[in-house]
């Protein structure tokens, strides 16, 4: 069972129309914080070199890591559920399509990182409602 780390509920507007895969978060790119643990929250958007839609999972997992918009990354979704990488890569949900998110149920620094790339990210909408 997944820890929660921010106190939130599904900040989804429509969970039902919304479209997500598994998909695997790369501990490495991950910063711990001032308690040690590496924790990716909820909404943070998330990416690779490749598509990772597209890659043959079969040749080796597709790591994910946070997407900023940088040359030669390719945005895949946003995290669905706060997850802590401290021990190592973990399999989590990726939201990719049809994902609109309510920002007031959203950490802050998620905000701001789905803002930073606001136009690369297509499949997700943030809604200040």
């Amino acid at each position: 069972m997944a820890e929660q780390y921010f106190a939130h509920s599904d900040p989804r507007v429509r969970p039902d129309l919304t479209v997500g895969l598994p998909g695997t978060i790369d501990s490495t790119t991950i910063t711990a914080g001032s308690d040690g643990k590496k924790v990716i929250l909820q909404g943070t958007p998330v990416g690779a070199s490749a598509d990772w839609l597209s890659a043959d999972q079969s040749k080796g997992t597709t790591k994910l890591s946070e997407f900023t918009g940088a040359d030669g990354q390719v945005f895949a979704g946003v995290i669905a559920t706060d997850t802590n990488v401290t021990a190592g890569d973990a399999d989590v949900t990726i939201w990719f399509d049809n994902v609109y998110l309510r920002q007031k149920l959203l950490d802050n620094t998620v905000v701001a990182a789905l803002q930073a790339v606001a136009g690369k990210t297509p499949g997700i909408k943030l809604i200040n409602r």
